[in-house]
């Protein structure tokens, strides 16, 4: 049984219009309900049972007098709902939108390995230092954001392909311990590189060369030593003799931007370094395999500079 709102309707006189006109003609009062057009009083259709045929097909039922509709730009209030109702629609839509509105995401700092592109956060930083230290470029947004980003990646995978690591560019343990190795403590150098006014500081455990001014770290490159049998000294020595485009005469090599610190060994750029990397070694001398960077050192260093090979 439908429960029905009485609303009262004007009677025309009979002198007026036909009563049709005089509803047009008089705005009906607001409704809480629709009222039916034409066709047969709203309990005459009974409404679908769950299970019935019309609920398997989707009927919609008669839309409610506080039914909303929802937008692009948000919900609003049935058209048959009244004023009262509208505000009290609109209240409840801004306080769902307050408490029940999406959240972005927030990526906590990676802590623990291991680590790829995208992380971010102190271990990150840590990782981020040792490469720095070792000589392999990292971009300042990356280390100013201890954001893992591109020039991250592209270092991890320099030094892994270096340390005949799988080259993935992603830091696991494996590569983490390798890394820690060969950078730690970070800042650190021999007294034996500090103590005088500039030195060659040759490290074997990291294969790297640095250029040290005053006890700074001026510039850091690749490093490659003797081939077994044939292994470079370790020690403190000096420069004792400099030939720009340098050929040996006992192994008829060419050795550019040489620099003789122990006998018939040698800091040089090294072709055979900058073509083959680490698959070779030397006959003792101390490979460079930039020559950009073996003649800046050739420029800045003087005779008597002391070198200093070690294994860190």
């Amino acid at each position: 049984m439908a429960a029905s709102v009485m609303t009262a309707v004007p009677v025309a006189a009979e002198d007026s219009a036909p009563p049709s006109a005089a509803v047009d003609a008089t705005p009906p009062p607001v409704l809480l309900a629709p009222r039916p057009a034409d066709g047969p009083s709203p309990t005459a259709e009974p409404s679908p049972t769950p299970g019935s045929p019309d609920d398997e097909a989707g009927v919609e039922p008669e839309p409610s007098p506080f039914d909303t509709t929802t937008t692009p730009f948000g919900t609003e209030p049935s058209p048959f709902a009244s004023a009262s109702d509208t505000l009290i629609s609109v209240n409840v839509v801004m306080a769902g939108e307050t408490v029940g509105s999406a959240r972005p995401s927030v990526r906590l700092p990676r802590m623990r390995l291991p680590l790829r592109k995208g992380h971010y956060g102190s271990k990150v930083a840590r990782l981020q230092e040792r490469l720095a230290w070792l000589g392999y470029d990292v971009n300042t947004s990356n280390r100013m954001r201890d954001a893992f980003g591109r020039s991250t990646k592209a270092a991890v995978k320099d030094f892994q392909a270096k340390n005949w690591l799988p080259v993935t560019g992603k830091v696991n343990k494996r590569t983490w311990k390798a890394l820690r190795k060969q950078a730690e403590p970070v800042g650190f150098l021999p007294l034996e590189c500090t103590d005088v006014k500039a030195s060659l500081c040759v490290d074997k455990t990291s294969r790297t060369l640095r250029y040290v001014v005053q006890g700074k770290v001026r510039l850091t490159t690749d490093a490659r030593f003797g081939a077994p049998g044939m292994e470079t000294d370790e020690g403190v020595f000096a420069v004792k003799e400099k030939s720009f485009n340098h050929t040996s005469t006992l192994y008829h090599t060419w050795m550019p931007r040489a620099m003789f610190f122990n006998g018939h060994e040698a800091v040089h750029y090294s072709p055979d370094f900058a073509r083959y990397g680490y698959l070779h070694g030397s006959h003792g001398c101390i490979g460079v395999r930039d020559l950009d960077v073996a003649t800046t050192l050739f420029d800045k260093v003087d005779v008597g500079t002391r070198v200093y090979v070690y294994w860190g």
